[in-house]
């Protein structure tokens, strides 16, 4: 086992001295960031008519194959020692349609439940959504993460 080790380090820093990994790491953030782009319209387009894209293709397969690339991205990042600063813009018009997006799926989603837990769901993802941001994006030195 430690022969394995060896050997898979020695090739990862071969691959990082001739490039092929920066050359990879910026492939796989394109392809992942346009696979994002594909599984929100194909999700939009499966909220506005159910079960046209679910017959054809499975989006939870879709979602999972983005995911596990997610990880192998960050994998490739830390190998890289590639770090980015979050600077959050809070005047981004792309802010403001993600924002009407998400009210319109919501809107689509919730209308099948009872009327007395709907507000109970939003609040519970409001306040949901107001702890990650809070641990993620908090300008203090220390961080919870």
């Amino acid at each position: 086992m430690e022969n394995f080790t060896l050997y898979l380090s020695e090739k990862i820093l071969y691959l990082k001295k001739n490039g092929v990994l920066t050359i990879s790491y910026a492939l796989l953030t394109e392809a992942l960031f346009i696979g994002y782009l594909a599984f929100i319209a194909l999700f939009t387009l499966e909220m506005l008519l159910p079960t046209f894209v679910t017959v054809r293709l499975n989006l939870t397969t879709f979602f999972f194959i983005l995911f596990s690339f997610s990880f192998v991205l960050a994998f490739l990042g830390h190998i890289l020692n590639l770090t980015f600063d979050q600077k959050i813009q809070k005047k981004n018009p792309l802010v403001w349609i993600g924002l009407f997006w998400t009210i319109g799926i919501l809107i689509l989603s919730l209308s099948h439940f009872p009327l007395l837990l709907i507000p109970f769901i939003i609040i519970t993802f409001l306040l949901i959504g107001y702890l990650f941001w809070k641990i993620f994006f908090d300008e203090r030195d220390e961080k919870l993460v």
